[in-house]
């Protein structure tokens, strides 16, 4: 059973996520949303979906599953794309990414994403991802032989 608040995150990830608009994106965001406990807003969600569509062009989201309980949501997500530029905000992907040269991969990765809705717009978002993985996928950690 779908509520509103998971039909709003739905909405986020087909209307503006993957399909690269982030005008659109950060449109389901409140003018003084926080981002991982900062206070960003509207425009900072855009230039961070604006990093993200710059590094990964074929940024997607899948997800997988979600939890609704009052003003809070939780989503299992698979994130895929292709290792194609660089983010044009240095601390994108927790500054990881920042002045990698495009390596050109694949990657597919696991995230969970939290969000809590206000007045009918996200009013706070934070992830957990498995950057670990992003990094040996893209070929820029290897693991140590044990």
């Amino acid at each position: 059973m779908s509520t509103p608040n998971v039909s709003l995150i739905t909405r986020l990830y087909s209307e503006g996520i993957n399909r690269h608009d982030a005008v659109a994106a950060a449109a389901f965001y409140s003018e003084d949303a926080k981002n991982h406990g900062r206070t960003v807003g509207r425009a900072g969600m855009q230039k961070v979906f604006e990093a993200l569509f710059t590094a990964f062009p074929d940024f997607h989201y899948r997800i997988v599953e979600s939890t609704s309980e009052a003003d809070r949501i939780v989503c299992k997500v698979t994130m895929t794309g292709t290792h194609r530029g660089e983010p044009l905000m240095p601390q994108a992907f927790g500054g990881m990414l920042a002045g990698v040269a495009p390596t050109g991969k694949a990657v597919e990765v696991l995230q969970f994403h939290s969000f809590r809705i206000g007045g009918g717009v996200i009013a706070e978002h934070s992830a957990v991802r498995d950057d670990l993985g992003m990094l040996r996928q893209l070929g820029l950690v290897t693991p140590k032989a044990v």
